[in-house]
Parts: C-alpha cells; sequence; structure tokens
C-alpha cells in the first residue's frame, strides 16, 4: 500500500464537473498520500474576458490557490496573475511564476518530492521542472482521434514522446495498450471500474431524481437512456433512430452537451417529443437516475476513438442491475456476457426490445456481480503496486548512477 507519497495530479479538467477515473483514483490515494489536483491551465485571454464579465476581482488575486477537499487531497488553480501567454506577452516570465507557485503550494503542504502524473502530452513540458521523483503518464483514450486535434501526426509525435520519458505508463483499454505499450516497456493496463459500494448505498436509499421517480410528473415507462458525456462519440442518428421507431419509449438523456468539434451534431434530435434532455445530475444523483432507466445504452460512433475507451458508464450501468445494449464496441464486447451488442441501427432497436421483454432479477444480479468485481477499490490497489515498484526502481537507478 503506498503512503506518505506525493502525487502532482496536472489535470485537464476542473474537479468540480463530470467525474472521471482521475477523481476516482486521486480521491483514493489521497488517504494515505498528499495528492495536489492541479486545474487546468489559465490562458491569459481566459483571464481578461473573467475580469472583464466580472467573474474575477482583485479579491481573487489574493485568495490562496490551493483548497482543502477531503483527506489530504488538496485542488489547486494556477495563480490568476501569471496565466499562460505569448513570449512578447510575458510567457518565459509567468511560468517561472507559475512553477514558483506550485512549489510554494508543496513545502506548504510539508509535500515530499512529488510523482508527476501526467494526462496530456502537451503536459510534457513540466518533466523536470517541478522536483519530481517519477513521471506517470495516465492515458485514457486515443486523444489523436478526438475531433478537436489538429494535426494528428504532430499530435502523435508528441505523445511518443512523452511515452518515451514516462517512468510509469497506465492505459486503460487493451486498445491502448497495443498502441502505446511499443514505445514504452513500463506500460500497463488497468481498466476503469465502479465506485460498487457507493452505488449501493445510494440505491439502497431508493431517492432518485424528479424526472426518474414514480409519479404523475416523472418521465413515463418504458425509459431507454444514456448517461455521461455527450459529446461527439455519441451516435444522436442512432438515438433518432431509436427515438423514430418506437415513439412509445422515451429516450433520456443525462449529461451536459458538449459538441465542441461538431456542434450541429445533435440537431437531429431536434423535435422528437419523445427525447428528454436532463442536463447534468449531481454525482450522488447518479445511482438513482440510472436505476430509474429501463434500459441503458452506449450509442457510440464506431471509430478510432471509441475502439480503445473503456466506458466508464457501462460500470456503472452494471452496477445498478439495468440491462445494457451497446453498438459494437472492443468495451461492450469485453462483457458479452452481460451487455447485449448490436451490428447495425436496427439490430440495436431490436437488442432493446428484447431487454425490456427479458429482463429477470437473476441478470440483474449476474450484472451486479460483474461490476462489483470491478472496483475503484480493486484499481487504486493495482496503481499503488505498480507505483510503489516503479519508486524502487527509480531508486535503484539513483544509488547505481556514477
Amino acid at each position: 500500500m503506498l503512503r506518505d507519497q506525493t502525487i502532482l495530479c496536472l489535470a485537464p479538467d476542473p474537479w468540480e464537473g463530470l467525474w472521471r477515473n482521475r477523481h476516482q483514483i486521486m480521491t483514493r490515494l489521497a488517504r494515505l498520500n498528499t495528492v495536489l489536483y492541479v486545474e487546468p491551465r489559465l490562458y491569459l485571454w481566459e483571464v481578461l474576458r473573467r475580469f472583464r464579465d466580472g467573474r474575477l476581482t482583485l479579491a481573487d488575486l489574493r485568495a490562496p490557490l490551493a483548497r482543502h477537499y477531503a483527506e489530504r487531497l488538496w485542488i489547486y488553480h494556477d495563480p490568476y496573475y501569471a496565466p499562460f501567454s505569448g513570449r512578447l506577452s510575458g510567457g518565459p516570465l509567468t511560468a517561472a511564476w507559475r512553477r514558483n507557485a506550485i512549489l510554494a503550494t508543496l513545502r506548504s503542504l510539508h509535500a515530499a518530492a512529488p510523482i508527476l502524473w501526467l494526462l496530456r502530452p502537451y503536459q510534457a513540458d513540466q518533466i523536470g521542472r517541478l522536483g519530481e521523483r517519477l513521471v506517470v503518464y495516465h492515458v485514457t483514450d486515443d486523444y489523436s482521434a478526438h475531433p478537436t486535434t489538429g494535426d494528428r501526426s504532430a499530435f502523435l509525435r508528441a505523445e511518443e514522446g512523452l511515452l518515451r520519458r514516462a517512468d510509469l505508463v497506465i492505459v486503460t483499454s487493451p486498445g491502448l495498450f497495443t498502441s502505446k505499450g511499443r514505445f514504452n516497456p513500463a506500460t500497463y493496463l488497468v481498466p476503469n471500474a465502479v465506485d460498487y459500494a457507493g452505488f449501493q448505498a445510494a440505491l439502497a436509499t431508493g431517492v432518485r431524481p424528479p424526472a426518474l421517480a414514480e409519479g404523475d410528473n416523472a418521465i413515463p415507462h418504458p425509459r431507454i437512456g444514456y448517461a455521461g458525456a455527450l459529446n461527439e462519440k455519441v451516435d444522436f442518428s442512432l438515438l433518432a433512430h431509436v427515438a423514430r421507431a418506437h415513439s412509445d419509449w422515451h429516450l433520456v438523456l443525462i449529461g451536459a452537451l458538449d459538441l465542441v468539434g461538431q456542434p450541429d451534431k445533435a440537431t437531429v434530435l431536434g423535435g422528437l417529443p419523445n427525447v428528454h434532455w436532463l442536463g447534468r445530475l449531481p454525482v450522488a444523483d447518479l445511482p438513482g437516475a440510472i436505476a430509474g432507466m429501463d434500459v441503458c445504452l452506449l450509442p457510440y460512433e464506431r471509430n478510432d476513438w471509441t475502439a480503445n475507451i473503456d466506458s466508464l458508464k457501462l460500470y456503472e450501468y452494471l452496477a445498478c442491475g439495468r440491462p445494457v445494449v451497446s453498438v459494437d464496441v472492443p468495451a461492450a464486447s469485453r462483457f458479452g456476457d452481460v451487455v447485449q451488442v448490436a451490428a447495425n441501427p436496427d439490430e440495436f432497436v431490436c437488442r432493446i426490445e428484447a431487454a425490456l421483454h427479458e429482463d429477470t432479477d437473476a441478470s440483474a444480479l449476474r450484472r451486479k456481480a460483474v461490476a462489483g468485481a470491478n472496483t475503484w477499490e480493486h484499481r487504486v490497489a493495482r496503481i499503488e503496486g505498480l507505483l510503489g515498484d516503479a519508486l524502487s526502481d527509480a531508486g535503484r537507478r539513483s544509488q547505481s548512477a556514477p
């Protein structure tokens, strides 16, 4: 069990918002270790816009950069007076201020030399600047396949550089293990998981969001639902096909609409009366919301991006015991015993029909058993072992160095 280490996690997204695997991992590592979760880089244009809109004041410049979240976990943001900017607007100077601010925060926490936890290739510019004793690159997606990635070849070259420099590479899917492992022998597969105990405790309360409870004002059954990021990986045309095929079904979408690369992609669902957009729900409400569904969906596009994902939502659906219907992607096929996989849109509809009519208490228990065997406690124990081995290897290398 890893203890009394410092993990400096440079995150690509704010702490508040959609919970991802890094939230689950860092909260557990922080039980026995100091974790500083560094929120995304602030850019000069963004800071100026916040001041102009009144969202930033002079008082914010004097506020602490780190706030305590739980146990030994701290959430940190870059100082507003030192945003990322170009060379002509003081870039090298503000970069030095940012580094000094992070190091000062670590000293205030009496932190040891940190384990530097990176999640994107562009963060490689921090290697060697923060006194780290170990560099971890955690790969959760084929980022080069994201629609917002510009020059894919340049991105892959930058990622290869980081993969070769990292002391430890952790990936979440077999596809990523194959593509990333060829650059670094210290690459290990640690799939996603679910907070199974937390989900069961939430389900035991019987509390559900009003729209998914039972009553005259709730969405009628049958409810066919998706909960997660509503971004470009979602096949909105497939969802429209489902909604049109059965006007008596109610399609429930939970999550923030985040279509940066293809902003008009979801318009195909416009005007369909049996489509219900609930937006992003608090993390605590998700178990009850999922339990309120009759069938849960993984309605993904089939491409390089989704061929390499390990869907967090799949584990959460299973933890609630709900039937799951998915397109034919590896993340679903690996759980073929408890997930119905469809090869085309018409088969997708047929699988939903079957799930609605054939679900039993015994099948729900089988799904929960699969989720119970894939918990974040299991995954973090594996990660702790990998970190411990990597620290030992790094110690031996430093002792043998001339």
